[in-house]
């Protein structure tokens, strides 16, 4: 394998990779803003009523602080669940088609000199707006949580591995390892929206299915992945 020193590594990035790609990221990233702020009005709010309704006999009160903090939150969910579950089908379908993404040794070959075709390439940037817009909607926007420098850590983490990889060309692996860790935030997600409207059963089997979804894919799996890839 070619190796890439400090001044080469422009020369050995593939042609189609470049850092103004990112500008892109910021376009996706206001298009989430306006996106979400579209949904809570005209659907998630409504929704997020209804599925509070549906647990109560009596009309619930949303003027009461309780209900309207649960509200907000499940509308949250809703935001998360319904970019998580799109994504992940939107790129699971990208990879159906791909061969590399059946076979790990493929996930490096030729590389850095990878094709890079244009759904991987929106894929990519998607998800870095996605983060970009998280820090912010964390700061001005969502309800802040015990968990706040948490998740901004992750969201900062985050951006910084999807542009790192992106522009050293590891793109393929990085598109798998996305598409692994989201499809455990649904579960998650989905757990969110039944806690938040008082659906216990619904909420535990959702968490269950996360923790095992979480387990299997971003432990198991990608350590199965990443021991074949060091064999190749």
């Amino acid at each position: 394998m070619e190796s890439v020193d400090e001044a080469g590594v422009r020369r050995n990035l593939e042609p189609s990779i470049g850092a103004w790609h990112f500008q892109i990221a910021i376009y996706f990233a206001l298009g989430f803003f306006f996106l979400r702020l579209f949904l809570d009005t005209f659907f998630f709010q409504r929704i997020a009523v209804w599925l509070l309704s549906t647990t109560s006999s009596a009309p619930i009160k949303i003027n009461d602080a309780v209900t309207r903090a649960k509200i907000v939150k499940c509308k949250e969910s809703l935001w998360k669940f319904m970019y998580y579950g799109a994504c992940d089908v939107f790129v699971l379908k990208v990879l159906y088609h791909e061969p590399w993404a059946y076979d790990v040794k493929l996930f490096f070959h030729a590389w850095p000199h990878q094709e890079l075709k244009l759904p991987i390439k929106l894929y990519y940037m998607c998800q870095c707006g996605f983060y970009v817009y998280g820090v912010a909607a964390l700061l001005a926007w969502e309800t802040r949580r015990k968990d706040f420098a948490v998740m901004m850590s992750h969201h900062v983490i985050t951006i910084i591995l999807i542009a790192y990889s992106y522009l050293t060309s590891f793109f393929r692996i990085g598109a798998i390892i996305l598409a692994l860790h989201d499809a455990s935030d649904v579960f998650m997600e989905t757990a969110k929206i039944f806690k938040y409207s008082d659906k216990e059963f619904g909420a535990s089997v959702c968490f269950a299915l996360f923790a095992v979804s979480w387990l299997l894919l971003r432990l198991i799996i990608l350590s199965i992945l990443d021991h074949q890839g060091h064999q190749h």
